[in-house]
């Protein structure tokens, strides 16, 4: 719902973009085999994006854990078979019509769809998360049945659970 993580702000500002859209934004948290998994999903008219970073996570305290990052997950690229744009698109204040440029991607769509099932077939590509930014730490401040609000090293994060009806309200 909420972040002020630098490091998220520039996904963001992509998500502001005419083309792109932050599609979703998920942490999820496994308690059995503490674990953490931050996912995002990004979505243009011509593909769908997805990556996440892996972690493990240890409870310091009834309300504090230490979370050391793993690995990031790049997913391969959803092509969309059929490329379909905005009529227009604003840009910097200016509405830019995009239907000329509509007919001839119609033209390209047999080869899109080729590389669409080429790229999808990819397996995930899997990074390592080297560095001293590996390791990052979590106080909840507040925690009910459909609120999280925590804030850390990293910024502060304010999460509503899956099917919250506080995600009505975006």
């Amino acid at each position: 719902m909420y972040t002020a993580a630098s490091e998220l702000l520039p996904l963001l500002a992509a998500g502001s973009t005419p083309l792109f859209k932050v599609k979703s934004i998920c942490q999820s948290i496994e308690t059995s085999s503490r674990t953490i998994v931050n996912s995002t999903t990004l979505s243009s008219p011509f593909a769908t994006f997805s990556f996440s970073a892996s972690a493990s996570f240890e409870v310091r305290s009834p309300s504090r854990i230490q979370v050391q990052f793993k690995e990031g997950t790049l997913q391969p690229p959803e092509i969309k078979s059929s490329i379909v744009l905005p009529e227009n698109v604003d840009l910097f204040g200016q509405k830019i019509n995009l239907l000329p440029v509509q007919q001839p991607l119609n033209l390209l769509q047999e080869g899109v769809a080729t590389i669409s099932q080429a790229i999808s077939e990819q397996p995930p590509l899997k990074v390592p998360i080297p560095g001293e930014r590996t390791s990052s730490w979590l106080l909840i401040t507040y925690l009910d049945k459909d609120l999280r609000i925590s804030r850390g090293d990293g910024g502060l994060f304010v999460l509503a659970r899956e099917g919250s009806s506080l995600l009505d309200l975006y």
